[in-house]
């Protein structure tokens, strides 16, 4: 093709058609660059599908990463329920304070969750020895915090994908649920809940000498609390610290869920 192109112009020279010469080497000059324009937009188009293709790959990963945040996020929330429930029921019996709070949302615990593994059938009413045994052994255990596995979203933003994606609300939905877990479940927001525990299992075994993870050899250790408005004051504190804690892992478990079905939309695209 070339060779013919270098012929076509000797000939037109040799024949002293310069202007002809002159149009056919405009003509040449446009068919280069439109070669070239479209090239660069074959590279572009190869290149934008390429992220695409990896980005919507991050995007099925995290998916994966949300439904595992889910489970946990529900794990979390029925031991912390089972927590909340030991905590009113060890106040109950012990002629305590068990009104609910009224300044914020109340977690309802009147019915166990059929998948809890941590106390299995309903909650008792009356005193029951194992789960007394059960609810003041939970009263200094973690959180029971979720784990969040957060290796794809640091991949999307180190590698430049997140950019990639081209849905504004998905993006925004995204950062609001990351953000959200690490200003309410994550760091000093886990820390000062688990502080209080600690102290609540100090003040008992200093003060009533009762030692919460095991009160095996106390037939009913609520008799030493009955009456006592500090334990009334600490537990219900920590029933406050609780119920918090359900109620943040409700709404980061409602986040992930939207979250979820948002992808799944956006790569159905």
């Amino acid at each position: 093709m070339i060779k013919l192109y270098r012929n076509i112009r000797k000939t037109l020279l040799n024949q002293g058609r310069t202007g002809k010469y002159i149009k056919y080497a405009i003509g040449e000059i446009i068919l280069v660059v439109i070669g070239i324009l479209i090239a660069l937009q074959i590279n572009n188009w190869n290149a934008n599908r390429i992220e695409n293709k990896e980005t919507n790959n991050y995007l099925r990963n995290l998916k994966e990463a949300l439904n595992n945040d889910i489970e946990s996020l529900q794990s979390s929330i029925t031991f912390n329920k089972t927590r909340l429930k030991g905590l009113f029921y060890i106040l109950e019996h012990s002629n305590l304070n068990t009104q609910p709070f009224t300044e914020i949302e109340w977690i309802d615990f009147s019915k166990n969750d059929a998948m809890n593994t941590i106390w299995k059938g309903a909650f008792p009413d009356s005193l029951n020895p194992e789960f007394t045994y059960l609810a003041f052994s939970m009263i200094g255990r973690g959180f029971g915090s979720a784990s969040f596995n957060k290796s794809v979203i640091n991949e999307l933003y180190s590698t430049g994908s997140f950019t990639n994606i081209q849905n504004q609300p998905l993006k925004t939905k995204i950062g609001d649920y990351y953000s959200f877990l690490s200003q309410r479940l994550e760091g000093y927001a886990i820390e000062e809940h688990e502080e209080w525990a600690n102290e609540t299992t100090r003040f008992l075994r200093d003060n009533y000498g009762i030692f919460t993870l095991d009160v095996s050899d106390l037939e009913n250790p609520m008799e030493k609390l009955k009456g006592q408005k500090d334990v009334e004051n600490q537990l219900r504190y920590l029933a406050l610290e609780v119920n918090y804690h359900c109620i943040w892992a409700t709404t980061a478990k409602s986040y992930a869920m939207d979250l979820v079905i948002s992808i799944e939309e956006y790569l159905k695209q």
